[in-house]
């Protein structure tokens, strides 16, 4: 790790080397150095805390200073009247911390929380020597540590019980410091979790089942310093959080974490077969969806004429997933990349009333199948919502039907016992009936030619038997 802090202050300014072979004095400057030679971490010079110390930079040369920093410590270095071509950086040579300043030529001022150890500050310069003098100080705080109540916790077998709504404090206080919580729900629900005063995105929040199962990460909120993450349709039982360091994120400080819960529709892939646009079911607007992504699943919806403005919104992704909005032509109207630190996508049309639509969610899992939970809603202001959600019972109950697309003619295959003929009809997403054709079948497979009237625009059509029922797109 030390090795990276240096290669990328080395990229980052494009100097020659931190590591200069020259040990050359700083007597002929206006300041004079104490700390020479001092241009290797063997030669580091120890430098007392919260003191101005001078130095300077001559052709070749390079300062380092260490530190030995107690626990839970927080460094604040200040680097004043460097010359333009001066940066620093600090690296914990045992635990691997470190962070840099990337300022040039300006008072610099660096913040750094270390676990604790012996700390090395590099003080170098790139481009032209010069023989300004600058003035370090290394400013060292322990804060007081917040007391951390529920330990000890620190295995799931010892989570301490919360209640839903409740906030609770807790500390991670080394590498190996784990803090696990469990609750309970009554009722299938979904679960909002949030942790603020979050001292670094290393800082682990993970949802788990009751067998200690990963179901979500949290998601970091650099702005807020919070982390929060949701799960949807999780059915009756008991779940845990766990919060460890990764590492990086020791600190004396306490986060804070609150659980609350609202009920939903148990997670299910209730809207399969949706691999494709042709088996997409209907949804409403206004109205919460929630579904597995175990693999591609498509919807269909209506917006009204007049809407100015439409979201597709997808709660619960993960990075790489996707959202794709197309008209019903499959022409492309929207697209959205999940990305790092992201838990949902989301597509916004602007004047894009009375069409259809269909939005695709693709997991993007690698080929892998995920049991994860998503909560899809079309929001369109002022529409109507639904008062319960469909599933796909209510919808169309598929059969084969082929060819995908269709110019004019289709095929549909249909088993039939004790009957002598059929009626297939052909109508469009309002129920209104296009046209109708008797056939005969026998007892078993059937296979029927449909043609569909010459007349009939591009679109998409429901051919149904009376019993089962498809959905076909017409291009011609």
């Amino acid at each position: 790790m030390k090795k990276l802090l240096l290669n990328l202050l080395a990229i980052v300014f494009a100097c020659t080397s931190l590591r200069a072979a020259s040990n050359m004095a700083d007597t002929t400057l206006p300041c004079v150095s104490a700390y020479e030679p001092n241009n290797t971490d063997e030669t580091a010079a120890l430098i007392p805390v919260n003191t101005d110390i001078q130095g300077a930079l001559p052709s070749g040369d390079a300062d380092t200073y260490y530190i030995n920093a107690p626990a839970n410590s927080q460094i604040h270095i200040t680097l004043h009247n460097p010359a333009a071509n001066t940066y620093f950086g600090i690296y914990n040579n045992d635990t691997g911390e470190y962070d840099w300043a990337l300022d040039e030529g300006v008072d610099v001022a660096l913040n750094f929380n270390t676990i604790g150890g012996k700390c090395y500050i590099y003080v170098t310069a790139y481009g032209e020597p010069s023989e300004s003098c600058y003035t370090l100080n290394v400013g060292l705080a322990t804060p007081p540590l917040c007391p951390d109540t529920f330990e000890y916790n620190d295995v799931l077998d010892s989570a301490k019980t919360i209640a839903i709504g409740q906030t609770v404090s807790g500390r991670i206080s080394d590498y190996v410091d784990r803090d696990y919580f469990k609750f309970t729900i009554d009722t299938p629900s979904t679960i909002s979790a949030y942790m603020t005063n979050v001292v670094s995105e290393y800082l682990q929040f993970d949802l788990k089942n009751a067998n200690g199962i990963l179901l979500r990460s949290g998601v970091y909120d650099a702005a807020n310093k919070t982390k929060h993450l949701f799960q949807y349709g999780l059915s009756a039982g008991t779940y845990y959080l766990e919060t460890s360091s990764q590492g990086w994120a020791i600190s004396p400080e306490c986060y804070q974490l609150t659980v609350n819960t609202q009920p939903s529709q148990e997670c299910a892939d209730w809207y399969e077969p949706n691999n494709n646009d042709l088996e997409a079911p209907e949804i409403s607007l206004n109205t919460d969806y929630i579904s597995k992504l175990q693999d591609n699943d498509f919807y269909l919806f209506f917006v009204p004429s007049g809407t100015h403005y439409f979201e597709v919104r997808v709660d619960g992704l993960w990075p790489n997933c996707r959202v794709h909005l197309t008209d019903y032509w499959l022409t492309g109207v929207g697209f959205d990349h999940v990305g790092y630190n992201e838990d949902y996508g989301s597509v916004e049309v602007f004047n894009g009333g009375g069409e259809y639509y269909i939005v695709e969610v693709d997991p993007y899992t690698g080929g892998t199948s995920s049991d994860k939970c998503y909560k899809l809603r079309i929001n369109v202001p002022g529409a109507a919502a639904r008062t319960a959600a469909p599933i796909a019972s209510e919808l169309i109950t598929p059969v084969k039907l082929y060819p995908v697309p269709t110019t004019g003619k289709v095929f549909m295959e249909i088993h039939t016992k004790g009957e002598k003929e059929k009626y297939i009809t052909v109508s469009d997403l309002s129920g209104r009936v296009i046209s109708r054709q008797k056939y005969g079948v026998a007892d078993g497979l059937n296979k029927l030619e449909i043609t569909l009237p010459s007349t009939l625009a591009n679109g998409v059509y429901v051919i149904s038997d009376g019993k089962l029922s498809k959905k076909i797109l017409v291009r011609r």
